[in-house]
């Protein structure tokens, strides 16, 4: 009798524990529409500003004068919102390893790693801030001395963090790809559509695929952004729709479940 008992009383303290969890699918359902709003604002702003600076290989002077004409313009040039991107997707990505805990949780855990480590990559070299720092110095300098110590002080931040420039490749180029694996690993884990899934995968590797070029072959940026970048852009997107409304979907239904059981 107590030996039931006991085994009733841990199974109901598993059950009860479990809609402490939900809290993980409404996180990255949220995070997700935040992500799919920085990207829109992205895009809004990309086609919008004609005169920002959209790829690398600027002088350190150039972008002071972005800074002093308008700071968020440079922030924004400089991959700000990558930086939001980024942040946002983290609890997308422990959304995901909990919906699939059951199968391929290694494998997820694995891609939640990727992307910590692009993440701490790419915002530990980005240049934005510390290029926003350094122009407001060069615009108090006194002497050409000065002004010379900042841009050669700026030129060493873009070598290891502009975008669209091997400094700043790696950072993004994982990301992409811890997107593009959960995506598989979503196609094969049954939790979520295979239309989301093959959306997810067609979209993070055209947009990889314009990281690539961008980076590596500047000339190609214009067909680069309007074909691999604007086609991985509005998949990207829906992506980011689905995965939210499947999200939301599944903290539903284990809060329904553990409501009846």
């Amino acid at each position: 009798m107590n030996a039931k008992a006991t085994d009733l009383s841990a199974t109901w303290n598993i059950k009860s524990s479990m809609p402490a969890w939900n809290w993980l699918y409404s996180m990255g359902a949220t995070a997700a529409l935040i992500a799919l709003l920085v990207n829109v604002s992205d895009i809004v702003l990309g086609f919008g500003g004609s005169e920002v600076i959209t790829y690398g290989f600027q002088p350190a002077a150039t972008w002071f004068a972005v800074f002093q004409q308008s700071p968020f313009k440079g922030l924004y040039s400089l991959g700000i919102f990558n930086i939001a991107y980024m942040f946002a997707m983290l609890p997308v990505y422990v959304a995901l390893l909990w919906a699939h805990r059951r199968h391929q949780g290694v494998q997820a855990a694995l891609v939640l790693i990727v992307f910590l480590l692009a993440t701490a990559i790419y915002v530990s070299t980005n240049a934005a801030i510390p290029m926003l720092v350094l122009s407001k110095k060069y615009a108090l300098a006194q002497t050409e001395l000065q002004k010379t110590i900042f841009i050669a002080a700026g030129e060493a931040i873009l070598a290891r963090g502009e975008d669209f420039t091997p400094g700043a490749f790696i950072g993004l180029f994982l990301s992409g790809c811890a997107a593009i694996v959960i995506s598989f690993i979503m196609l094969r884990g049954g939790v979520f559509g295979k239309r989301n899934a093959w959306i997810g995968i067609v979209g993070f590797t055209f947009l990889s695929l314009f990281t690539i070029s961008a980076t590596f072959v500047p000339a190609l940026y214009t067909f680069a952004f309007y074909f691999f970048g604007s086609i991985g852009g509005i998949l990207a997107l829906t992506w980011f729709a689905l995965t939210s409304r499947r999200l939301f979907q599944l903290g539903a239904s284990e809060e329904n479940n553990n409501v009846g059981a």
